[in-house]
This record gives structure tokens, C-alpha cells and sequence, in this order.
């Protein structure tokens, strides 16, 4: 087996450097390092890439350079695996024994309805459409991150129930990093990620924290939000500026960081296929509130306490739940097992993905 590696998932993306799926791809990278370096993979050069990956001394192959099709017939190639949906490659220009493709979500399908005015949103069905035909090819095989995505996919594309897609979940980094002195006051903020990317519905949080802020003076927590490209986006929407401390990017020992140091985590999301952050607090005894919606309550089972992510009313109610120490203790208890249990898991299926792609269990 001649096996091509696609890296440049884990290279930046246009709203983020650093991302969920890249994360996904790296951490599969190094699991399949460990067993074999008999593969190729694909970079684009122009791009950041982990310098871990660079001294792997796993043949790199430049896709500014080169096109996919002739990276395949010069190595030979017969297998191709993608660690997330891509649009960019078509089985017609390209002829391969497998192609395997680990998909996250179908989030431009799936939120389409909610997302944009009737006109824009027939547009963007029928451009996702179009995309989404070029990648969910009959003959690929798949990995899912959860049963939502398993099971979206098969809504959007009902000729793939008939194929066996395995669910194995993202796997959580273990490596071990030097965390920073906090830079705030532990256990003195509610913690919101991701600010940038309007998906994750950060707006919504902060308007309701805004209203109890107003509504009770003697609250006295702030609320860090991190990856803010725009500030006006959440300033004009809000009364108590003092009370919110806006971030832009972090890196991970930082972020890890404010995940340990933070009173509560909030995760108003929209759409997830699988949701790395909750599962990040929940490591350190962080009570979680987070959407019931899509993968969310599947991964965090009853660890987290959950709100409709449209209602501001109700996330309100759940911040304010957080406050009761009672609920806040439960919470607590309940994050610390949930995190045993999907890390033990993780660890576990991470070894089952790279089964799946070196062929040894094909048929799960």
C-alpha cells in the first residue's frame, strides 16, 4: 500500500490558524507515524505548517508544485486519506484503490436554513450541492466523529447507508504543556471561545450576560472572550463594556490556561460535529454550559447543563443555575467523569482510525 497523507487540513484556515480539524489531522498524523513512515504527504508550502511535521521525515510533496494527479502516478499511490471534508479533489481526475475521508460535519448544509434570507439560502444550497457532489464520492470510504455526523451524512446522502461508516471520536491531545501563570483572577470570569467564527453564536452569550450584568449589580464576574478579530461586532451590542474582556488569538498553553482558571465555560454553538472546548474545561472540573443541539449533548452527555442557543432568555437562566452552589458542585463532579470517559475513548478509537486507514479493519 502507497499511501498519501493530505496535510494541508492542519495548515491554517482563512478565519483561524489553529482549528478543531487541524488539530484532528495532527494528532492522526503522529498516530500513524508510530507505526509506519512508509507514506507521503501533501503541504502547500506558502502556509504555516507544524515543524514537527517537517522533521517527521515523511516525504513532503507541495501542492502549490505539484498537482494531486501527478503526486499520484510519481509515487504510486493507491491510497489517499483526507482528515477532513475537502472540496478541492474529484475521484474523476484521479484514479485510486481507496480514498478515505473523515468527516467532521456538514455544517453548510445543515445550518442552511437558519443561516441566511430566503434567496442567498436557495444560492447556497445549490453551491454546497455542487461542492458537496464532488467530495461524497461512491466509491470513498468514510470516518465520522459522532453519531450527528454518522447520521447527517447519510441524511443529506441516503445512498450511503448502505456503507459501514465507524464513529470514532476526535481524539484529545495528551501532550503535556507548561501552563502560564494566570493572567486573571481565578475562578473571577465565564469563559467564551472561538469569537470569531459566527457559528459559534458568541453574540447571543455576551447580550445575555450584558442583560444580568445590568439586572444584577452585585454580580462581579467578567466574561474573556478569545480569537476577537472584530470588537465592534460585540461592543455595539452591549451596556457594561468593563465587564468583558475581549481577546484575540491565544495559543494553546494560554488557552488551556483560561480553560482551568475560568469559573464556568459557556459553548453556545450552533453546529458541531464533534466540539473539542467542553470537553478542554471539563479536564480541569469546569462546570460547563453549552447548545442542546447537534453533537453537543451526544459528547457531553450530562456533564453539561443546556439551553436553546437562540433563546438569550435561556442562557440567562443557565448562567444564573451556575451561580447556585449546589448546581455549580454537581456540575463540578459531573465534568471530571465525563472527561475520563471520552478520553479513554479517544485514546482508543485514535488507534481504531489508524487501523481503518492502513486497511485492517475496513469493514467495522
Amino acid at each position: 500500500m502507497n499511501l498519501l497523507f493530505d496535510l494541508t487540513i492542519t495548515q491554517p484556515q482563512p478565519k483561524a490558524k489553529f482549528h478543531g480539524a487541524g488539530l484532528y489531522g495532527e494528532l492522526v498524523f503522529f498516530a500513524l507515524l508510530k507505526r509506519t513512515k512508509n507514506f507521503t504527504g501533501i503541504y502547500d508550502s506558502r502556509l504555516y505548517i507544524n515543524p514537527k511535521i517537517l522533521e517527521s521525515g515523511i516525504k513532503l510533496c507541495d501542492i502549490s508544485q505539484t498537482s494531486l494527479k501527478e503526486m499520484v502516478n510519481s509515487e504510486n499511490i493507491d491510497v489517499f486519506y483526507i482528515p477532513a471534508q475537502r472540496f478541492r479533489y474529484k475521484s474523476q481526475d484521479v484514479l485510486l484503490k481507496r480514498w478515505i475521508m473523515t468527516m467532521h460535519d456538514l455544517r453548510h448544509l445543515e445550518m442552511l436554513q437558519n443561516s441566511f434570507p430566503f434567496i442567498k439560502n436557495y444560492l447556497k444550497k445549490r453551491i454546497s450541492a455542487f461542492f458537496y457532489s464532488a467530495v461524497y464520492l461512491e466509491n470513498a470510504e468514510y470516518i465520522s466523529v459522532s453519531e450527528h455526523s454518522k447520521h447527517g451524512l447519510i441524511n443529506f446522502f441516503p445512498h450511503l447507508a448502505e456503507k459501514n461508516i465507524p464513529v470514532f471520536y476526535s481524539p484529545l491531545s495528551d501532550e503535556q504543556i507548561e501552563l502560564p501563570q494566570p493572567k486573571f483572577e481565578p475562578k473571577s470570569y465565564f469563559l467564551l471561545t472561538s469569537a470569531s467564527r459566527w457559528e459559534k453564536n458568541n453574540l447571543r452569550a455576551v447580550q445575555a450576560f450584558d442583560e444580568l450584568f445590568s439586572q444584577r449589580r452585585d454580580l462581579n464576574f467578567k466574561v474573556i472572550l478569545t480569537s476577537v478579530k472584530n470588537e465592534k461586532i460585540y461592543t455595539g451590542k452591549i451596556k457594561n463594556r468593563d465587564r468583558f474582556i475581549l481577546l484575540g488569538y491565544v495559543d494553546r498553553a494560554e488557552l488551556l490556561s483560561l480553560h482551568k482558571n475560568a469559573y464556568a465555560f459557556l459553548y453556545p454553538s450552533l453546529n458541531e460535529g464533534f466540539g473539542y472546548p467542553p470537553i478542554e474545561s471539563m479536564r480541569y472540573g469546569i462546570p460547563v454550559a453549552a447548545s442542546g443541539t447537534t453533537s453537543i449533548p451526544e459528547i457531553c452527555q450530562n456533564a453539561a447543563i443546556y439551553f436553546d442557543p437562540y433563546n438569550i432568555s435561556e442562557i440567562k437562566n443557565r448562567i444564573l443555575q451556575l451561580l447556585d452552589k449546589n448546581i455549580y458542585d454537581e456540575y463540578s463532579a459531573r465534568a471530571i467523569e465525563r472527561y475520563k470517559i471520552v478520553t479513554e475513548r479517544q485514546k482508543a478509537d485514535l488507534e481504531k482510525i489508524v487501523d481503518f486507514i492502513l486497511g485492517k479493519n475496513e469493514c467495522p
